[in-house]
């Protein structure tokens, strides 16, 4: 097999009129734009001042939205080590060590729009979706660093990095220290943390679109209502 793929290889080189110098240069390329991923990623993490935090409406939903990212990603790896470590059965649910005032309000909430169909996150699901808020709360609400982040290409990875770099330090490490891998070596904080950035890339693309319109909406009217008055004389 491995003498297959390599005689392929060769086939698809030889006829695509691709030389060996063009390949080394697309991966050069490539290192270059990780390196600079990198490198905004490092600017950005290290501005962080991770002070924000969410109100009680956001504290639920940060709630559902945990259980729902627990439940997307035990339905992309189908692993029950996965399940175990991401989703809260009856039995584990009094275990979840979370603030009373913040824990509480966000489980009834829960049971209370629940119709058979959501689940119910563990206190590492929770408490690494929460971090994510936060860092993510700081850049869209940060004018300079919200620049950077919009400027650089592959934004999903890019968050990906920052929150690699704003987890693994002093104050933070205690969220994944020896969870944030299933015993099988599925990487979870990786699923959970590009599942996030979906969740909230969506509203983050329609606010941006809406305060661009905003911005230039008065000036298109005026353009419109002077062509159509042209046209009326």
């Amino acid at each position: 097999m491995d003498s297959d793929r390599k005689i392929r290889a060769l086939s698809l080189l030889k006829f695509s009129n691709i030389s060996l110098l063009d390949i080394d240069y697309s991966m050069s390329d490539n290192t270059t734009a990780i390196s600079d991923a990198d490198a905004t990623a490092d600017v950005i993490a290290d501005a962080l001042k991770l002070t924000v935090e969410p109100s009680t409406s956001d504290e639920n939903i940060i709630y559902y939205v945990s259980g729902a990212i627990a439940r997307s990603t035990v339905a992309c790896t189908k692993c029950d080590h996965c399940k175990e470590s991401l989703i809260c059965s009856t039995g584990q649910l009094s275990a979840i060590q979370i603030d009373e005032e913040l824990a509480v309000p966000a489980a009834e909430f829960l049971d209370s729009i629940n119709r058979g169909g959501l689940v119910k996150p563990t206190e590492f699901v929770y408490n690494l979706v929460l971090h994510c808020w936060r860092v993510f709360e700081e850049i869209r609400t940060n004018t300079e660093l919200k620049s950077k982040f919009l400027q650089s290409p592959g934004q999903r990875q890019l968050f990906c990095r920052i929150m690699d770099r704003a987890t693994y330090t002093e104050k933070h490490i205690h969220l994944v220290f020896g969870i944030n891998m299933c015993s099988v070596g599925h990487d979870l904080q990786s699923h959970l943390v590009r599942r996030f950035f979906n969740c909230v890339a969506k509203n983050f693309v329609r606010q941006i679109t809406g305060d661009a319109n905003q911005q230039s909406g008065p000036a298109s009217k005026k353009r419109k209502v002077a062509k159509l008055t042209s046209c009326v004389h």
